[in-house]
């Protein structure tokens, strides 16, 4: 009674606007970005429904209609999943990945089985589907059938089955009712008795040649006293066939390409490539299913749970459930991006823009279809050809940059297309050569127009560059365009672009045979409208001419100091004083020192960095080619985190792009396998106090994670002390928030109680004081 009474005192201490806040992901801790709408896998547990991605995990909870995600963060091992299935004996979901590795959630707790992933062998090593009998999951592989034991968590046999007991890619696995298990394989239909103790021997495995032996099984089930199999053909016209005593063709009226067969509580359920279809045990068709609202279907999974629900995972759609009873359809899918692609990644305030276009290392296009992912801190919005049906027919977005006059328009670069302007998440415009100062691709199509990049100046004004054009640079000012001819350019390849605080424009450019340049600068010194006083160079490796670390640039980003911080193939290299750069002495990139152990060496010299970002407190966080994440001092000579797969929930170590939300302090990392974010320390700051509040607040029993005050000025110099006025904590702001552990200065846990917040600039002219509340 104490305690609620001192709780509901100190309430009546805490301003109400700190109880307004929107809820935010503790510092520290990571939040997934992943594709949710592609379902390839379902399976029923209990009174949940588990549905899998290639990137995660997720279920529907029947009991309260809750969605819960599960993927790295929540403790699974890998990212990439092929199928999931519950084995009832043992209470066991197991989940295989692409690259064969495992993981079984039994009784809360994730356990990793790695044998299969770990060891070497030649040829495919896929988990195709997953056949769970007795205490045993049978694993369908491309070299054979792996017996995984759940009680003891442990690979207990090795089935190779194809003849002289080679390698064959077994697709599906059932037992029937008279003990012999069938396996439908790549190369016809294999079969044995489950009950021989020999079973790894590869002579007790038969190929049944009553049946077609040269075609492709990629599925089989046992139902109503019947073995039913399909023949898979590349034409697309498959086959369903019966046995019984004897096999035969089953004409079900359908010749679409069969994903897989399920039979469970009385029924079969068919995924065909576009539709579901349902059998009672006479096999009639009880129920076709063909279509969701407002999108097509595109099943890979479906089974039937003991309530009569047809459950569908759909490539499209996300997990889709069906009612037998009244033809009710519903989706349940998290809000995510389309895909795992994210070529780049920029931000403006609370929303993150991601692109999946782009080009390869050769800037040849990847014929990525026109497609922008947008996210506002709470949910996605996907801009694609379904709710834009004039970006049918264009590709490859390489960036989207939101105009900071007004955040609802996006221009989008793509590379081949020109450049696209959106309003509200509408195409509204394209521009091009007919429209605009943008030019075309010289020695090709006259409608190619390759643009590299967009970006906005101090000034409000944005620049776009073009590539294989001499015109390669142009201006937007509202409506009114300006081009540039660089002769200097000779034609080439020009990608990410950087307008800086000395009105420099950096442009990104491809080295190879015809170019042994890094990057090319621009400045029309102010004077966009006199192209008299135009000036450009371009920078590479050799001394006096940049200096640059490595040939080919990656990344390249401004601090806060006015530095250019440029990634290569071969480290870091800085420019110092970019203002120079068209002086009668430039000064050169310089490489950063970084004490690694016992030993000092060039920033990331032996690392590609695909990617740079500066946080609010002028830190780098640098994405590297195989190395994972990097999170740099300002000035890059103290390490102060390195991510990697292995040590933390990031999705691969090949990071491709990265975007800070400045409000937020959240780091957004995009890999090969996905995008992942990370809650960091800093925010940016300003030049005076804005909404200053903590978070969280009240600091709850048993809260073990940072506390932040945000909202700060620029650096601002913190105390925390509890109302008698003793001192628990003194510090600096990492941009525009501080975070306190919740302890005193001696390390121990403080007290329930109100605690005082001062923040200050540096020269005391600016103060502000806030409240926490601790409850422990």
């Amino acid at each position: 009674m104490k305690l609620y009474r001192l709780f509901f005192l100190v309430c009546l201490l805490i301003p109400p606007s700190l109880y307004s806040q929107s809820p935010q992901i503790p510092i520290g801790q990571w939040r997934d970005e992943l594709p949710y709408y592609y379902c390839n896998s379902v399976a029923e547990v209990g009174n949940r429904i588990y549905s899998s991605t290639p990137y995660a995990l997720f279920y529907f909870d029947k009991d309260d209609n809750s969605i819960t995600r599960i993927t790295k963060i929540q403790g699974l091992s890998d990212i990439g999943i092929s199928c999931i299935a519950y084995n009832t004996s043992t209470k066991t979901l197991v989940i295989a990945y692409a690259d064969a590795n495992l993981d079984l959630i039994q009784n809360g707790n994730i356990i990793n089985i790695s044998d299969i992933y770990r060891k070497t062998i030649l040829g495919n090593k896929t988990i195709n589907s997953i056949y769970c009998l007795g205490n045993m999951a049978y694993l369908e592989c491309g070299f054979g059938i792996v017996v995984l034991d759940l009680v003891k968590q442990e690979i207990k046999e090795t089935y190779y089955i194809g003849s002289g007991g080679t390698q064959v890619n077994v697709m599906s696995l059932v037992k029937d009712d008279k003990d012999t298990l069938w396996a439908a394989t790549e190369k016809g239909i294999y079969k044995a008795w489950y009950k021989d103790p020999n079973l790894a021997n590869y002579a007790v495995w038969k190929k049944d040649k009553r049946i077609d032996t040269s075609l492709m099984y990629n599925t089989i089930t046992y139902f109503s006293g019947t073995v039913v199999a399909n023949k898979h053909r590349t034409s697309g016209n498959d086959s369903l066939y019966r046995y019984n005593g004897n096999w035969s063709a089953w004409n079900t009226g359908e010749i679409n390409p069969v994903m897989n067969l399920n039979s469970m509580y009385n029924v079969l359920v068919v995924s065909y490539n576009y539709f579901v279809d349902v059998y009672d045990q006479n096999f009639t068709k009880l129920k076709m299913i063909n279509g969701y609202p407002g999108a097509g279907s595109f099943p890979q999974d479906a089974i039937c749970d003991k309530n009569q629900t047809i459950w569908i995972a759909d490539s499209y759609s996300g997990l889709v459930s069906f009612e037998m009873n009244s033809d009710q359809i519903k989706t349940f899918n998290l809000s995510g991006p389309l895909t795992a692609n994210a070529f780049s990644m920029s931000s403006l305030g609370n929303d993150l823009y991601i692109t999946p276009g782009g080009y390869d290392a050769s800037f040849v296009p990847l014929a990525q279809p026109a497609q922008i992912y947008h996210f506002d801190d709470a949910n996605w919005t996907n801009i694609s050809g379904v709710n834009n049906p004039s970006l049918y027919g264009y590709n490859n977005i390489v960036s989207a940059t939101a105009d900071p006059s007004d955040p609802n328009r996006v221009y989008a670069a793509t590379w081949g297309y020109g450049l696209l302007e959106f309003y509200n998440g509408i195409l509204t415009e394209r521009y091009t050569e007919a429209n605009s100062t943008l030019h075309h691709h010289s020695a090709g199509d006259t409608g190619i127009i390759r643009v590299g990049g967009s970006v906005f100046d101090a000034h409000g004004y944005q620049w776009i560059d073009c590539s294989h054009t001499n015109q390669c640079l142009s201006l937007k000012r509202g409506n009114q365009w300006t081009g540039f001819t660089i002769t200097i350019n000779n034609e080439t390849d020009l990608g990410q672009i950087l307008a800086n605080r000395y009105d420099q424009v950096w442009m990104q450019m491809r080295y190879g045979n015809l170019n042994a340049n890094s990057i090319l600068v621009f400045t029309d010194n102010g004077t966009p409208d006199n192209p008299n006083d135009d000036l450009a160079t371009k920078l590479n490796n050799t001394a006096g001419n940049g200096n640059i670390p490595g040939t080919t640039v990656f990344s390249m980003a401004e601090d806060k100091n006015g530095e250019i911080w440029v990634g290569t193939e071969s480290g870091v290299g800085v420019f110092y004083s970019p203002d120079d750069l068209f002086s009668t002495h430039p000064s050169d990139c310089q490489r950063p020192l970084v004490q690694q152990g016992q030993y000092t060496q060039y920033l990331l010299e032996s690392e590609q960095v695909n990617a740079i970002a500066v946080d609010g407190s002028n830190r780098k966080w640098m994405g590297t080619d195989r190395g994972g994440v990097y999170l740099f001092s300002a000035d890059g000579t103290k390490q102060v985190y390195h991510f990697t797969a292995d040590n933390s929930p990031l999705l691969s170590n090949r990071v491709t792009s990265i975007a800070i939300n400045p409000l937020t302090g959240e780091v957004y990392f995009g890999t090969d396998k996905g995008v992942i974010s990370y809650k960091s320390t800093a925010t940016e700051g300003s030049d005076a106090f804005g909404n200053v509040y903590a978070y969280p607040n009240p600091v709850r029993e048993g809260y073990q994670g940072y506390i932040a005050v945000k909202g700060l000025i620029s650096n601002a110099q913190v105390r925390i002390t509890d109302v008698s006025g003793r001192l628990v904590f003194t510090g600096k702001a990492e941009g525009g928030q501080v975070v306190w552990n919740g302890t005193t200065m001696n390390g121990q846990r403080v007290h329930t109680g109100v605690y005082m917040v001062f923040a200050s600039n540096e020269t005391g002219s600016e103060k502000v004081v806030t409240k926490i509340l601790v409850i422990n």
